[in-house]
């Protein structure tokens, strides 16, 4: 059944923005008093999807754009990261883990906005402020949430509640961690299907940054090399997407979830200038290597903010 009310994250969605839509869509009414929607902004990556078959979830349906619909925002408060229709009066709510985006309403909203490793673990505050028992999948859910985002807690994004949060519902779920956390990882990585343009395009967001505006992709894997491969090809259809999205940086950065560092590709002569000047780093091959670097919240998107908000 289709509500009126939707639950619904930032395009190109990740774990946490879909998985927290359906934790709001299954907690809606005691949270809120109405029942609700989960949706979504794209199609969803093989990590979701994986978690989502193993509890034998139905996935949420892709929303295309944002009609006459209530909406209750997740994981994101950036309008460039939102579909299109979301208007002022709109608007219902926000749970979000990131920096003001600069969303605006014409009216009173539930705003929870909270600088965790994850929206899950700002859900899970909210279901324990108004004693809301939390069943065995929404748990798994969470914490699957906490997983995926704080990148098995080596992300600077990580705190010390996101750590109590997965305690306390691993007690529930019982989970043998270290199996959990490989099967989630080499779903994480998993090319089947994936094309040159899913992979710059899956985890990608727009900001605004002053006058700038700058994209900036992220691929998160246990494998680095079997992205790095097709470099020659990432470049290129990264050079095609500055230009047809009229981006003055565009940066991509291919994670290494187990030496917890980054391969930062570099498209062009710009680019090359400012990641140097911001990260010290030096060009070679077209990439950068960021030893330590595996945000983009927390390490990459404020210091390019602090730089270019100032030209």
């Amino acid at each position: 059944m289709n509500y009126k009310i939707i639950a619904i994250g930032h395009k190109n969605p990740d774990t946490d923005s879909v998985l927290s839509a359906i934790l709001i869509s299954r907690f809606a009414k005691k949270i809120f008093g109405f029942e609700i929607d989960a949706v979504v902004a794209g199609k969803i990556n093989n990590e979701t999807n994986y978690i989502l078959e193993k509890l034998k979830l139905k996935k949420p349906r892709i929303l295309k754009i944002i009609k006459k619909e209530a909406v209750i925002l997740v994981d994101t408060t950036e309008p460039k990261q939102i579909i299109d229709g979301l208007m002022e009066n709109n608007l219902l709510a926000i749970i979000d883990h990131h920096n003001f985006g600069g969303l605006k309403s014409s009216k009173p909203i539930f705003a929870r906005v909270e600088a965790l490793g994850c929206t899950g673990s700002v859900i899970y505050k909210i279901l324990q402020e108004r004693n809301i028992k939390v069943d065995k999948i929404s748990a798994t859910l969470i914490i699957t949430c906490i997983i995926s985002d704080t990148l098995n807690f080596n992300s600077p994004t990580t705190t010390a509640d996101d750590k109590k949060i997965f305690r306390e519902l691993n007690k529930i779920v019982k989970l043998d961690v270290k199996n959990f956390v490989n099967e989630i990882f080499t779903a994480k990585s998993n090319l089947k299907g994936i094309s040159v343009d899913d992979i710059i395009s899956k985890d990608y967001k727009q900001f605004d940054m002053g006058r700038i505006k700058v994209g900036i992709g992220v691929w998160e894997t246990t494998s680095p090399e079997t992205v790095n491969v097709q470099k020659d090809k990432i470049i290129q259809a990264l050079l095609e997407k500055k230009s047809e999205e009229k981006m003055d940086y565009l940066f991509f950065a291919v994670v290494d979830i187990i030496k917890n560092n980054s391969d930062l590709y570099i498209v062009g002569q710009e680019e090359a200038e400012l990641a140097k000047s911001v990260f010290s780093g030096n060009k070679k091959e077209g990439l950068i290597f960021l030893r330590g670097v595996v945000s983009r919240k927390k390490q990459l998107v404020p210091p390019l903010m602090d730089k270019l908000s100032r030209e």
